[in-house]
């Protein structure tokens, strides 16, 4: 008998799985992404965008953008989540504060992260992360992909 429950408890131990089941981040109000780009010469598009955790959109376009001023806009539950799991995925103490600039004439980004867990704020132009450069592509197709309204 006592082999047998010893069996039992080989079989119901060797089945279980051994991956460690990530933990999903839950973003809340308080949470925020934002995204900065700077001017060039020319006409590139100079905004602010912040992302907030319960997606509440909130941006001001400055100049060369499709809506001059402050304007606010919603993004979807789902949008938002996948987008606070992506950047909570990031190692965000690996990266340096400010990239090497490699032509002032290009426009810069400020990517901003903040939560109760991370408080970083990155200044960028092509010389940043791949990710981190995906990203703010990724932030501004989402934005253009909201309707805003004037404030």
């Amino acid at each position: 008998m006592r082999t047998l429950f010893f069996c039992f408890l080989l079989l119901a131990f060797s089945c279980r799985s051994t991956k460690n089941t990530p933990v999903t981040y839950e973003a809340n109000a308080e949470d925020m992404i934002t995204l900065q780009r700077t001017g060039c010469y020319g006409t590139c598009p100079i905004y602010e965008v912040s992302i907030f955790g319960n997606g509440i959109v909130s941006y001001e376009g400055k100049g060369f953008t499709a809506h001059q001023g402050k304007h606010v806009g919603v993004i979807e539950e789902s949008k938002v989540k996948a987008l606070f799991a992506q950047m909570n995925k990031l190692d965000w103490e690996n990266y340096p504060d400010i990239y090497p600039i490699d032509n002032v004439d290009f426009p810069q980004f400020f990517l901003k992260y903040h939560t109760v867990q991370t408080d970083k704020v990155i200044k960028a132009n092509t010389q940043a992360a791949a990710e981190l450069l995906a990203l703010s592509k990724e932030i501004d197709a989402l934005v253009k992909s909201i309707q805003l309204k004037k404030q």
